[in-house]
């Protein structure tokens, strides 16, 4: 499973996209937009920077990730770091082209500090980005839309004030959009409903944690006769940090007791806790879901490797309990989990 470009493919991405690919200072160095570089062992960062929070969405044949931009050695709070979101796309989960960045901080103050965390959904033909923006202590979700996911344009209304929090997902629900993220207010996972994306109410927390301190990117699936809620948790001084699930048959209800911690494994060996973190812990951060056979999940995620947070894929096997996160890091087990899910781009 190899993705060398053609000089007609890569005349013909750079026209869909955009994107050139004879910008170079000199011979050697890296193409940007086209790299020849395959990123699923050591997983994928862009130029000098690293991946975080992110959305994955497919669509024309390509898996597109939009992601966190940040500098490594930085705070996620420094000024000037975290400003933009990055976007690449791919065809074989190997090899990937950038695209242009589409969206940074703006003007108003609750987005004029920070941007973070964007997840696309596709509604009625157009693409809908959501995120979080920071500034002038204010943070709120709000979205961005786009017919192609190359130009995005804010919603002018925006934001939507009763999300006060972090990390949007978007759950269908019969006609209801239903935005779920992270409360900043407390260690809970929250919710709002929207029939139009312009009007928005509040629903009640699905999950509260009541040790917890910080929950993150939360992600709500149908599983079996019920549903599974995914999220990281960065406990208090004596709760581990950790990637934890929790079960219910009430996608809008889960029970603090039924949260129970994946297991992680990795062959790399170069694979080591974030030193970002209070953890002595290797786990996935930012879980999303890519597809799904009948036992086994593919997704993608980040976490530390080398000098930074970058992107990696792995296999979720829920017939173990607790359920298991195995890492793919070669082709034969990419190609075994592409036929066991059913994923075809």
């Amino acid at each position: 499973m190899t993705e060398i470009w053609t000089q007609e493919e890569i005349a013909a991405l750079s026209e869909k996209f955009r994107i050139k690919d004879d910008v170079q200072m000199h011979d050697q160095a890296q193409n940007y937009h086209f790299p020849r570089l395959s990123f699923l062992k050591d997983g994928y960062s862009p130029p000098g920077g690293y991946v975080k929070d992110f959305g994955v969405i497919r669509h024309e044949g390509r898996l597109h990730v939009f992601h966190i931009d940040g500098r490594p050695g930085e705070h996620c709070l420094t000024t000037g770091n975290e400003i933009s979101f990055g976007h690449i796309s791919t065809t074989d989960l190997c090899h990937w082209i950038r695209h242009p960045m589409p969206l940074a901080v703006g003007d108003r103050p609750w987005e004029s500090e920070h941007v973070w965390a964007p997840y696309v959904y596709r509604r009625d033909g157009l693409f809908y980005m959501f995120y979080m923006g920071k500034g002038q202590g204010q943070t709120f979700i709000s979205y961005a839309t786009s017919p192609d996911m190359e130009k995005w344009t804010r919603w002018k209304d925006g934001p939507i004030t009763c999300a006060i929090g972090r990390d949007p997902f978007i759950f269908e629900d019969e006609d209801r959009i239903i935005l779920v993220y992270t409360n900043r207010l407390g260690p809970h996972v929250s919710a709002c409903a929207s029939k139009d994306m312009l009007s928005w109410d509040s629903l009640p927390h699905i999950l509260t944690v009541l040790d917890g301190k910080a929950l993150e990117s939360p992600s709500l699936h149908p599983l079996k006769n019920g549903y599974i809620l995914w999220f990281n948790d960065f406990g208090k001084e004596w709760a581990p940090c950790r990637a934890a699930y929790a079960f219910s048959e009430d996608p809008f209800h889960f029970e603090a007791e039924s949260i129970k911690e994946f297991e992680f494994q990795t062959d790399c060996p170069d694979a080591v806790p974030s030193p970002e973190l209070r953890t002595t812990k290797l786990f996935p951060i930012s879980i999303e879901l890519i597809a799904h056979g009948k036992k086994n999940w593919l997704v993608s995620y980040f976490r530390w490797q080398g000098d930074r947070n970058r992107l990696f894929f792995g296999e979720i096997d829920w017939s173990s309990d607790p359920a298991i996160i195995r890492e793919i890091t070669d082709l034969k087990q990419l190609e075994k989990s592409l036929i066991s899910c059913h994923f075809a781009l």
